[in-house]
């Protein structure tokens, strides 16, 4: 099904206007809000900053690129909003119409929110087959990336923000314009600028670590011997099956 044209209006409406009640995330590049269509769906609407630093063309070609991902682990672009419209404005004292831009996307919702949420240390949170279950579906959106398209894209900004998980804690990737983190970013890049799909496999490293080791495992894993980082994992392992008894875990996010 292709994305649809959406005005502004309706992403009003199903918004509520935009609410801080709906709002459920927020970045570099704007907000994103939960929003209720007529007939009762739940999708997730990014609105982007009118003085972000994007122009059009570059606006359709990310359309475009999220347009043409289509995978179970790649988060579904459902709409889109490119609508400029006169809106009152101070210029020197003086109230004027000035063209204002509203540039939104609108993509399915994904109920248990980002993997950032349910990072726990290594002794907490997800079982194991959780956690295999997340690293196998966001390699598989990775490669699809990486893979099927003519010419290959590189995701660039793949951290737990957004790495988001379905009701059945099935990630998907979501994509934003820029890699801000500089703790995913390898060291040919930050030395030098280079990016490639090796970039994306860093960001993935770094990122696997966190899940199987928690975010303080992760911080202590520079300074163990392999063995000691092993036991360390081995000994979550063996405490996570012993405290959940298989049950799937997760928990509740906004």
């Amino acid at each position: 099904m292709e994305p649809e044209d959406l005005t502004f209006q309706l992403l009003q409406e199903i918004t509520d206007d935009f609410s801080e009640e709906r709002r459920i995330g927020a970045g570099s590049y704007g907000d994103v809000y939960k929003g209720v269509t007529k007939n009762g769906e739940d999708v997730a609407v990014k609105m982007l900053e009118e003085n972000l630093q994007l122009d059009d063309q570059q606006f359709a070609n990310e359309f475009r690129n999220l347009k043409m991902l289509k995978h179970q682990n790649i988060v579904q672009i459902l709409g889109y909003c490119y609508e400029t419209r006169k809106t009152p404005t101070k210029h020197n004292g003086k109230t004027v119409l000035a063209e204002k831009t509203d540039r939104g996307l609108c993509f399915e919702y994904l109920h248990n929110g980002s993997l950032e949420n349910h990072l726990c240390d290594e002794f907490h949170g997800f079982d194991w087959h959780t956690r295999y279950k997340i690293i196998k579906g966001t390699c598989e959106g990775l490669k699809h990336i990486h893979e099927e398209p003519a010419e290959p894209l590189y995701h660039l900004d793949l951290k737990p923000e957004n790495i988001l998980l379905d009701k059945n804690m099935v990630p998907d990737h979501t994509k934003s314009c820029r890699n801000t983190c500089s703790g995913y970013q390898p060291p040919e890049y930050i030395e030098r600028g280079e990016i490639s799909k090796r970039f994306d496999i860093y960001s993935l490293g770094v990122m696997m670590i966190k899940i199987v080791a928690g975010p303080e495992g992760y911080s202590n894993c520079a300074y163990m011997q392999n063995d000691g980082f092993i036991d360390l994992v081995d000994a979550a392992h063996t405490h996570a099956c012993a405290c959940m008894g298989g049950v799937l875990f997760y928990a509740p996010s906004c």
